[in-house]
């Protein structure tokens, strides 16, 4: 990574590309100059964009997986919240025809979400006051599905989270920008009239704010997790295998330790006995040596005529090590999260 983040991802048409610490002042995807091999007016530009804020947060007991997703053509709103210790799911997923949320350029200031009849789910961002809230719930009318309510506040203070960004190539003048934060957090959630609390020392977050030219064929696989070692000391990683160019020069892997994020080499995630069996993640450099042990499944299958939805996103635990640029290796089984294998034709 180099020095802090730019002001604006787009200069005079052109893009910046390069992955930094800190936030951009503007995402600004849009203004960038023919991203096609032909010029496009500025709204069948905005059409290509695909948008999204997704959260991953909880602590030893439970895990939440919250997104805002805008593809223009269809958007979604979906909450899965994963009780580990009573093995229990609690949830809800709306889809809507068109564009549905409208994300900033800038992530200093923005609240996005829905709020319709008995479910809301709602994501914003404050940097001025350096506090990040999300806030879901669902009452439904009718059993089996579980009634829950969920509050939680982020510390985005300099001093307790600790943020990286990228801007890397998809071909042309198209890019995929992200953001992502890891953080503490602290609240409550009730499911069935059941409460519990988050408590800062034990419980944190990773914010992912993302915009990208991807193309008709989306794939990536993914694989993120986190925890809160004995002493106090905040672990996460982000690892992914996408469809970015030049990947060795550009990609999104990071490892936070503390308040340090270490850059880490690219990746390939294999499945050798199929989404539902353990998932090898490994690098060529013997810095990244991890087995996925998915444990609940979280999958969308859509067939929409000319776009199709095939995304498995299963929920789960971690085993062997990551190892950081200064040696240091991580246990990764104390660490939580999930994995993705997603596929959109959109």
């Amino acid at each position: 990574m180099r020095g802090p983040a730019p002001e604006a991802l787009c200069r005079n048409g052109a893009l910046v590309l390069g992955s930094w610490e800190g936030i951009p002042g503007k995402a600004n995807l849009i203004d960038v100059h023919r991203p096609y091999h032909y010029p496009l007016p500025r709204f069948l530009r905005t059409t290509r964009i695909k948008e999204w804020q997704a959260v991953q947060a909880g602590d030893p007991d439970t895990f939440i997986f919250a997104v805002l997703y805008d593809a223009k053509y269809l958007s979604m709103a979906s909450v899965d919240i994963w009780d580990r210790a009573g093995k229990r799911k609690a949830g809800f997923r709306q889809t809507f025809p068109g564009r549905r949320f409208f994300f900033p350029a800038s992530l200093e200031k923005s609240e996005i979400g829905i709020k319709t009849g008995h479910r809301e789910l709602s994501i914003s961002v404050d940097m001025d006051s350096g506090s990040m809230k999300l806030r879901a719930s669902n009452n439904p009318r009718k059993a089996p599905a579980a009634s829950f309510d969920l509050d939680l506040t982020f510390d985005l203070r300099e001093e307790s989270s600790s943020a990286f960004s990228v801007c890397l190539p998809l071909g042309l003048n198209r890019a995929m920008y992200s953001t992502k934060i890891l953080m503490p957090c602290g609240g409550s959630l009730e499911i069935d009239g059941e409460r519990r609390t988050f408590k800062e020392e034990k419980a944190l977050g990773i914010l992912d704010d993302h915009k990208g030219y991807y193309p008709y064929h989306l794939h990536y696989d993914w694989v993120t997790g986190s925890g809160v070692e004995p002493s106090g000391r905040r672990i996460g990683f982000n690892l992914t295998d996408n469809q970015v160019k030049d990947q060795r020069r550009y990609n999104e892997n990071r490892l936070w330790i503390g308040s340090a994020i270490h850059s880490l080499p690219p990746i390939r995630i294999t499945r050798p006995y199929g989404h539902a069996a353990p998932w090898v993640i490994q690098d060529t450099e013997g810095m990244v040596d991890l087995i996925f042990h998915p444990e609940v499944p979280h999958d969308i299958t859509m067939r929409l005529g000319l776009a199709d939805v095939d995304y498995i996103g299963p929920f789960g635990r971690f085993e062997g090590s990551l190892r950081s640029s200064s040696g240091e290796k991580i246990d990764a089984s104390r660490l939580y999260g999930m994995g993705e294998d997603k596929n959109l034709r959109l």
